[in-house]
């Protein structure tokens, strides 16, 4: 269908969820003014869809332009409707109920929603941990001067309070895991390094040792290493959630109730936003993602130019380290641009790109660089931070499904 509208091959994603592909086919031919013949080919294919083309042409000469969103529904509007249905089932018999947790397939979406719930609250643990620590530069330079000024011990002292408190929260929330070396065991054993940091550094501290950069070390290596794996998790766990079983579920449901059962419209209607809602979480967990890769490369570029000490850094090939890291992180930036071109974001991150690299050109790195680098760095974070803030969001209205599972489950065990 693509190749007779005119669209070249390749030219756009044809893998993953149907709502993403679709939208990446209208978005395209919108942008490389190929509607026209995008339309006409749909509906030669699908005469019955011949009204709907028309009317969408007709939609873009006012000005509308394709969506990834369906207007008018929200995550929440749809797991409402999902939850409704679900609740509709549970006031029906048990053989009808049984029906949607035939086999093990209700206990393994259940049990999956669970284990989203508790790789995104570590996450955005873990996330509001390094925040709240500030620059890991700062406290480097406290654990290698605090035999000298007692301001660095009183720095260490605060981040060793804030390293327990983080430990205490992260480990209630990964008893909530299932056990097994594929789940809470690979999470314990990250937080049983930074427990045993947390000891080395505050034995390090009366003492003003070394042991103190030691601990300090290991922290920063699951600081740089564990974010991305639990994102990976998030991931992979919200691509693969079985929502399909749940969908067709409700669909066997529907049918074997009578036609004017007045729980029927709101199963089928359950059924829909379901499928719909599959789609939803993917996206957003795909946008999150390559968001958190950019807030990674960020955080290797600062610590590359962090600290400067007499107004321009002494390594002289600094600049040329920097470029190519640089260079890589505008293209992923840009990519992610181009899909939200509406973005009131883009044209900031735009304006401060161009500043990096009018300071780049200078081939010196010094103070004029580092505030242009800090500025794009902090609104780029900004976006991450409302990019994170909508897949949080997302998934906390995902978890309420799980709530009428489990209760079908307890009904059915009962």
């Amino acid at each position: 269908m693509t190749k007779d509208a005119g669209i070249l091959a390749g030219a756009v994603n044809l893998q993953g969820p149907a709502l993403t592909v679709w939208f990446s086919i209208l978005d395209y031919a919108q942008a490389n003014k190929l509607s026209q013949p995008l339309m006409a080919t749909v509906a030669a294919q699908n005469p019955q869809c011949a009204a709907l083309c028309t009317a969408y042409l007709q939609e873009l000469t006012t000005g509308a332009k394709p969506t990834p969103e369906l207007p008018g529904l929200t995550t929440d509007d749809r797991v409402n409707t999902a939850v409704a249905g679900f609740n509709a089932v549970n006031q029906q018999p048990k053989d009808i109920q049984a029906v949607l947790a035939a086999g093990d397939g209700l206990t393994a979406v259940t049990s999956q929603i669970d284990v989203l719930a508790t790789y995104k609250n570590l996450h955005d643990g873990l996330q509001s941990f390094q925040y709240g620590i500030g620059s890991f530069q700062s406290l480097m330079i406290a654990g290698r001067d605090m035999g000298a000024d007692l301001n660095q011990v009183r720095v260490l002292r605060k981040f060793l309070n804030q390293l327990r408190l983080f430990c205490a929260s992260a480990g209630d929330k990964i008893t909530v895991l299932p056990p097994g070396p594929a789940l809470r065991d690979i999470e314990q054993a990250w937080l049983d390094d930074l427990g045993s940091a947390a000891t080395k550094l505050q034995g390090a501290i009366p003492d003003t040792s070394a042991d103190a950069y030691d601990a300090l070390l290991d922290v920063r290596t699951v600081l740089r290493v564990v974010p991305s794996r639990l994102n990976q998790q998030i991931f992979v766990t919200a691509k693969n959630l079985p929502f399909g079983i749940l969908a067709a579920g409700l669909e066997t449901i529907a049918g074997k109730l009578p036609a004017d059962e007045p729980s029927v419209p709101a199963i089928k209607a359950a059924q829909d936003a379901i499928k719909v809602l599959s789609s939803t979480i993917y996206a957003r967990v795909v946008e999150h993602k390559l968001w958190q890769d950019i807030d990674n490369k960020l955080a290797s570029l600062t610590d590359m130019i962090e600290p400067i000490e007499g107004g321009a850094a002494a390594d002289k090939s600094l600049p040329f380290q920097f470029s190519p890291l640089w260079r890589n992180l505008e293209v992923k930036v840009k990519v992610l641009a181009d899909l939200d071109p509406n973005g009131q974001w883009r044209a900031m991150l735009a304006g401060y790109s161009t500043d990096v690299n009018d300071q780049l050109s200078r081939e010196t790195v010094d103070t004029a660089f580092i505030l242009a680098f800090e500025a794009y760095r902090d609104e780029a974070q900004q976006r991450f931070v409302q990019v994170d803030l909508a897949l949080k969001t997302e998934c906390a209205s995902i978890v309420r499904v799980s709530t009428p599972l489990h209760k079908i489950i307890e009904d059915l065990g009962s």
